[in-house]
């Protein structure tokens, strides 16, 4: 139970941000421009896009948001679109977004309608090649509630906390949805410019794929730093109950290489 000292320093954190909020947008408006390039991440979850999401924003000269679709809220897909890409700093080169193979939620899809349309929109589409470890992270995710961590405040989750049991059919058939919004994306934005990255690459040597993300967006290489850190590292054996099953059920199929990361 949160204590009224604790409930009152939330308060006027929230007061704070919107104050904040309130500063930079009349400074945006005054001061700032639209003269900047537009680009979208194109993923689905536990793939590392709110890593690469913080390494981007961590450029001087890019801005990207998180999962603006996500939840519509009442709003249109127009209005979120208006304000994500309204005034900027100057210094800004890039603006861009986080969107899932699924988002929004709701009914109106257009933002997907804008990204076809404006050709001049870059996309980076981020893949995991162990499409089953994507699966198992969401599953783990759910048990957890945990679904980033930062080296500055490690959650320290033992094996037994994440170990999860798993439903091989359920397992496959998501392993396959996955392949085919991945295929649609890349049929779908043939035309556009598009970066392809893989969470592996990214994890494996992050300073080589982010130099080459700022490239592929025309902006100066920097130096950043790293905070979030891998979650689960144990491999898929240490983390699935039924891991035996999972075994029998994936021997001999295109996916059985998946279950020995």
């Amino acid at each position: 139970m949160k204590s009224k000292k604790g409930t009152i320093i939330l308060e006027l954190e929230k007061i704070y941000r919107k104050i904040l909020n309130f500063k930079t947008g009349t400074t945006n408006q005054l001061f700032g421009y639209k003269d900047y390039h537009k680009f979208v991440i194109i993923s689905t979850s536990r793939t590392g896009s709110t890593f690469l999401m913080s390494l981007l924003n961590k450029h001087p000269n890019i801005i990207c948001e998180g999962e603006v679709f996500k939840k519509l809220n009442g709003k249109s897909c127009l209005n979120i679109w208006n304000s994500l890409f309204s005034k900027r700093p100057k210094s800004i080169k890039q603006v861009g977004f986080k969107l899932f193979y699924f988002h929004p939620y709701e009914d109106d899809q257009a933002v997907w309608d804008y990204l076809l349309k404006d050709k001049t929109i870059k996309i980076i589409h981020l893949k995991r090649k162990n499409q089953f470890r994507v699966y198992l992270s969401q599953r783990i995710g759910l048990k957890t509630k945990q679904w980033t961590e930062s080296k500055y405040k490690p959650h320290n989750l033992s094996t037994q906390d994440k170990l999860v049991s798993i439903d091989v059919l359920e397992s496959k058939k998501a392993i396959e949805e996955i392949i085919t919004y991945e295929n649609k994306t890349d049929s779908q934005f043939k035309e556009h410019s598009m970066h392809e990255l893989f969470y592996e690459d990214l994890e494996k040597d992050h300073l080589k794929e982010i130099a080459q993300a700022y490239e592929f967006l025309k902006v100066p290489y920097a130096e950043v730093e790293v905070v979030n850190t891998k979650q689960n590292k144990e491999t898929v054996k240490q983390l699935v109950s039924n891991f035996e099953e999972l075994e029998k059920g994936y021997k001999n199929s295109s996916f059985e290489w998946m279950i020995f990361g």
